[in-house]
């Protein structure tokens, strides 16, 4: 297993290590060890693994975005788990990530009260949240559509894509396919807002865009 120094880069927000030559036993074992880590981020593909730790300014989009999509799916009645930055593996993909969040929602039912997934035989989250502030290392994009993850919100540079899986890969779309009709301009602005509104008042407006747009 080879170590890589970690590149320089334009924003302490995120401290991005690469490891080349991980077997997938070396991978299991870093990811028992850093169990208890909060707010590191593993991604592995095919012998190569990245370790991100992240800050404040990496974890404000993520929580405001999940904030945004527990608060709508709570108004619109619809049952949802989040499995927040789960740790999500195949061996026999030599695949594993673990998203900024994710939510189950449309398979909800098929997940409900496992306390161990297995993506061999269980569902992907519907909707994963990805953040960052300085490139990845190693590419999750791939990995998740590998693993069937239908949709992305992909927040880079202060605004937020939405990406659904098409084939093998992903395309934008001009609207959410899990929570229609939700659009990137809407969840960008949502991030704007939340900056200079108070708490109570951004969950307010989130509620109040969700009463109109009421399914």
């Amino acid at each position: 297993m080879d170590a890589l120094a970690t590149p320089p880069t334009d924003s302490p927000a995120e401290e991005r290590t690469l490891l080349q030559g991980v077997s997938w036993e070396d991978y299991e074992q870093i990811l028992e060890d850093n169990a208890e880590a909060s707010g590191r981020r593993l991604t592995y593909d095919s012998g190569n693994l990245e370790i991100m730790t992240a800050s404040i300014a990496h974890e404000q989009p993520n929580r405001t975005l999940s904030d945004l999509v527990v608060t709508i799916l709570v108004e619109w009645d619809i049952d949802f788990l989040p499995a927040g930055s789960n740790t999500f593996r195949r061996r026999d993909l030599a695949k594993g990530f673990e998203p900024d969040s994710s939510f189950y929602i449309e398979n909800v039912e098929a997940v409900r009260g496992k306390k161990k997934l297995d993506l061999r035989f269980d569902p992907p989250p519907d909707l994963v949240i990805e953040v960052e502030v300085t490139h990845s290392l190693v590419p999750k994009l791939p990995i998740l559509a590998a693993v069937g993850v239908r949709e992305i919100w992909h927040w880079e540079n202060e605004a937020v894509r939405i990406l659904c899986l098409e084939g093998a890969g992903y395309r934008e779309a001009r609207r959410s396919s899990v929570l229609a009709p939700l659009r990137p301009g809407e969840l960008s602005s949502f991030l704007e807002q939340r900056v200079t509104m108070t708490g109570p008042a951004w969950i307010r407006a989130v509620r109040a865009w969700a009463q109109a747009h009421a399914r």
